[in-house]
């Protein structure tokens, strides 16, 4: 009997595993396809422009399915904080990323990038911190700096800076891209699908880092 109730709970805990794995899966690519669409609709736009409120409000949407996803990676079905606080949270992040587009575009070229991206990375740290504080039930400026945040932190702003150097730089990068196989392939798709394997990644630290707490 032993040896059946063992048997039963290493099912259960690989089908949990399974499930896991399929929404950090989902949410990743959902959060992947909005900041492709984002990016799609507000580049060359001025900031106070109708491309770039429907923009943000097309990336705040993809971020809160992502994060409501997110909370049913980590602590199951039921949501666990009010959708007030997903929007939040959300809507938070989007500006990030605005800012971030923002000074790419004004500073220029593959520096303008770089230093985007560095900011991008010190600005999600307190993001990513105020997150986890809300996924394990905490007040969300409970903790605005926690050291476990900065490693898949640096994880995100790597393949945000990777994307929009293909972006922008696409035609800098054509022998690196030619010997990689995808010489035939446009170095914006390319961008966008590197961003969503380092976003895989800092998913899955994040959504340990999470559970662990």
């Amino acid at each position: 009997m032993a040896t059946f109730d063992g048997r039963e709970r290493t099912s259960l805990d690989e089908l949990f595993l399974t499930g896991q794995t399929f929404l950090m899966v989902g949410f990743t690519v959902v959060e992947t396809l909005a900041l492709g669409l984002w990016l799609a609709l507000v580049q060359g736009e001025p900031v106070i422009s109708q491309a770039a409120a429907v923009g943000l409000t097309v990336l705040t949407v993809g971020l809160v399915i992502e994060h409501i996803l997110t909370d049913a990676t980590v602590n199951g079905l039921s949501l666990s904080f009010p959708l007030t606080r997903i929007v939040g949270i959300s809507l938070s992040e989007a500006l990030l990323w605005g800012l971030w587009l923002g000074v790419a575009d004004q500073l220029g070229g593959v520096d303008g990038v770089l230093l985007a991206g560095v900011l991008l990375t010190l600005l999600l740290v307190p993001q990513h911190t105020v997150e986890d504080n809300v996924l394990r039930g905490e007040a969300p400026l409970s903790m605005m700096f926690d050291i476990g945040t900065l490693g898949f932190s640096i994880v995100e702003g790597l393949g945000a800076t990777i994307w929009l150097l293909l972006v922008f730089e696409g035609e800098q990068f054509t022998a690196i891209l030619q010997t990689l196989g995808f010489g035939g392939v446009d170095p914006a798709v390319v961008g966008l699908a590197a961003l969503g394997v380092f976003l895989l990644v800092e998913h899955d630290i994040g959504v340990a880092i999470a559970r662990r707490g």
